[in-house]
């Protein structure tokens, strides 16, 4: 019997592990998006800085000097608080929002944090941290808190909301459009990793049916040419009242079927280490070697052979696998009931049904195994049944009280 083996649910790809280059990747770009909005942020602030002078504004000099140190305080802290956007994205959005309405130098870190929320495609999110920015920014304005100090007339903060949502949509549509990217270079990667996992479950499921056609195929050769040597050596053993002459075809017999075994599993071998070769390279047994195999057989089981097969236009994968199917059950008498005598009876017609019948009478002890008996392989039957499946034939096994039957019908030709 081979077991069988239930393919196993492909094992999802693990999360590889941060390198020391890739984590030094990524804190090397951490520190340019910081380097960079600080600069940004800092021209920004000196810019606005020196609107503020030119605007003489009537502020005293406190509140001025308040509302610059408030500006720069928050910028710096909007700074610092970059790298946060890669954990809670939301959450950076929103306080960096707050602290770009109340100063000029947190805004580049602000567009940043919104770029980056933008890139998980949230529209709740995307809603939500907007909603707070033109709000802020709005409610800064109306109440004077920037530099400039003078709370804005309806027209010019109408303009400067204007202005603000047309910056806040090109930040978020940068932030979808690499979002997008990114999910579709991961779908693609994930695809990837599918396909070669299928590709390698076809490959595995390719080389088990090799195994399997190669242990089968050394069991339908080598077994029967095995079973025939150790029941010829047990003969030697035995049988005291054999003459020289007797003793010396015995002898004979049991050099040819060791000598063909050996070839035999020569050929399987060179199958094995020559991978990609067809088993068509290596000619295979049919029907019109069968007087070959009865007659490796009839030394120690009388054969009564019935063929009335025209075997020419007959398939040839059906009379390969017609061939091995007799081999077995010649094995199988030989190994269940041996020295009993077989019947084997082969007819067909061309377009109607190749039938094979094996009958041998089942010895009183036949649950007995005797010293003449080879050891059972493992396949038998069950490979009879895979042959006949295979050319999509059918199997009868009648073991009744005194006489064992096999019956096989196949096909004269199967479709390509």
């Amino acid at each position: 019997m081979t077991a069988s083996t239930t393919p196993t649910a492909p094992t999802p790809p693990a999360e590889p592990r941060a390198t020391a280059p890739t984590r030094a990747r990524r804190v090397g770009r951490e520190i340019a998006a910081i380097v960079s909005v600080g600069l940004a942020g800092a021209l920004i602030f000196i810019i606005n800085f020196g609107l503020s002078v030119d605007s003489g504004a009537d502020d005293t000099a406190l509140r001025f000097a308040g509302i610059f140190f408030l500006d720069l305080l928050l910028g710096l802290l909007a700074v610092g608080l970059v790298p946060l956007r890669r954990y809670v994205p939301l959450t950076t959005a929103i306080l960096l929002a707050v602290a770009a309405a109340l100063s000029s130098f947190a805004v580049p870190a602000a567009l940043l944090a919104l770029v980056s929320l933008a890139t998980h495609r949230r529209t709740r999110d995307i809603a939500i941290a907007t909603a707070v920015w033109l709000v802020s920014g709005a409610a800064a304005a109306l109440l004077g808190l920037d530099l400039i100090g003078a709370p804005l007339a309806p027209v010019d903060l109408a303009i400067t909301l204007a202005v603000t949502a047309l910056l806040l949509a090109v930040a978020i549509a940068i932030g979808v459009s690499i979002g997008s990217r990114r999910a579709l270079v991961a779908s693609l990667q994930e695809r990837a990793i599918l396909v070669e996992e299928e590709q390698r479950l076809r490959e595995d499921a390719a080389r088990d049916h090799e195994r399997a056609r190669i242990a089968r195929e050394m069991h339908d050769s080598l077994a029967h040419r095995l079973s025939l040597t150790a029941m010829h050596a047990s003969a030697l053993r035995y049988r005291d009242d054999l003459d020289a002459d007797e003793r010396a075809a015995v002898v004979e017999t049991v050099h040819d079927n060791a000598r063909a075994s050996l070839g035999e599993l020569r050929d399987i071998l060179a199958v094995v280490r020559a991978p990609g070769s067809a088993e068509s390279d290596h000619p295979q047994p049919t029907l019109d070697d069968l007087e070959a195999l009865i007659a490796t057989v009839t030394a120690a089981t009388s054969v009564d052979t019935r063929i009335a097969v025209d075997t020419a236009s007959l398939s040839p994968t059906v009379s390969r696998h017609a061939y091995r199917i007799v081999q077995e059950c010649l094995t199988n008498a030989r190994r269940h009931a041996p020295g009993a005598p077989v019947t084997l009876t082969v007819a067909g017609t061309v377009g109607d049904r190749l039938a094979l019948t094996v009958r041998n009478p089942l010895p009183a002890d036949a649950q007995t195994p005797t010293h003449a008996q080879a050891p059972t392989p493992g396949f038998g039957l069950i490979g009879i049944d895979e042959r006949v499946r295979a050319v999509q034939g059918t199997l009868d096994i009648t073991p009744g009280p005194d006489e064992f039957r096999v019956e096989v019908s196949l096909p004269w030709s199967i479709s390509a």
